[in-house]
């Protein structure tokens, strides 16, 4: 065999090896991915059963305390205060309780006489001052109450800053859409008014939320901190910012008991016409759930309220990375 065939041989040789090298590494990415695909699915499936579970163990928890002491929650109990930890073949598990009833609840902004939704003057009243107190435009504060009433009453006449279906539905708006007619189920709808897209989101993220109720403000002043300022003063008239954040950091560990105690703490503040009620438990909590596994990470968010009965139910859940 002379040199040139058997420069040809060689040649075809490594181009072989090449091949199969290049068939091989496919196969190899394959089943890598379908093993990869084939352990996430099985994360999946386990993620779903910790959230239910944790979920479950939650309830249990809350409503034991609630049965021994529904009259008072404050920072240092031990359904705020002890988080879940747990390993599960590997998996790391953290739950952890927050009281997620000191918020503006936006639904506040009416409430029901005679089977209709009509605005709620106090809570309207807190709205326009925390959303002043955020430095917005009053004309906008304005087009937001109003925008958000006829969002969700029942008829179809605008109210003077307001907007109905004949904008949502009409030929420069897209998509196309009519008002809900009803609460709202998260505070994300609220971006589907147009004044809220004229102020930074990040006052309604913090600020807001969206419970499936129409009555009046109310927060619980013995979980409060000190990033709540805003909060706490827009529920009073004659309390400012800074008075707001010398009471949030003078609430003890062990809460205040009753309302006589609150204002005795405070002597020289003014709590007059109030916009809202000042509580001092909770009947609505976050459930937080994070999963963590080699490569793999999820996590849940679920709200549970409770009503006079002490029987609590999920009204909204979030699950992210799976």
């Amino acid at each position: 065999m002379n040199s040139r065939t058997k420069g040809i041989v060689l040649i075809s040789i490594l181009l072989i090896v090449l091949l199969l090298s290049s068939v091989a590494v496919l196969f190899g990415n394959k089943y890598f991915l379908s093993l990869k695909r084939a352990e996430y699915i099985e994360f999946q499936t386990l993620s779903l059963n910790i959230f239910r579970n944790i979920e479950a163990l939650s309830k249990e928890k809350i409503e034991k305390e609630l049965k021994f002491n529904r009259s008072k929650i404050s920072k240092n109990n031990p359904i705020l205060k002890d988080n879940f930890y747990f390993n599960l073949n590997g998996a790391d598990i953290i739950g952890k309780i927050s009281d997620a009833s000191n918020c503006l609840n936006i639904n506040s902004i009416v409430i029901i006489n005679e089977g209709e939704f009509v605005e709620n003057e106090n809570s309207i009243a807190s709205i326009r001052k925390i959303l002043s107190l955020n430095e917005v435009d009053n004309n906008i504060i304005e087009e937001i109450i109003d925008q958000t009433i006829d969002w969700i009453d029942y008829d179809s006449n605008p109210r003077a800053y307001g907007l109905e279906d004949y904008y949502y539905s009409g030929p420069l708006h897209n998509p196309k859409e009519y008002t809900g007619m009803r609460l709202m189920v998260s505070i994300d709808e609220l971006k589907s008014i147009p004044a809220v897209k004229q102020i930074d989101w990040a006052i309604i993220q913090k600020n807001f939320c969206a419970i499936p109720e129409a009555s009046q403000i109310s927060l619980n002043i013995n979980t409060l901190n000190l990033k709540d300022t805003y909060l706490l003063s827009s529920l009073f008239p004659n309390i400012s910012l800074q008075e707001a954040e010398y009471i949030l950091d003078n609430i003890p560990e062990s809460g205040f008991d009753d309302l006589i105690n609150f204002k005795n703490n405070f002597p020289d503040m003014n709590f007059d016409n109030a916009y809202g009620e000042i509580k001092f438990n909770s009947n609505i909590y976050e459930i937080n759930t994070e999963i963590i596994f080699e490569d793999f990470v999820s996590s849940s968010k679920s709200k549970i309220i409770y009503e006079g009965n002490n029987n609590g139910f999920i009204i909204s859940r979030i699950y992210n990375g799976i």
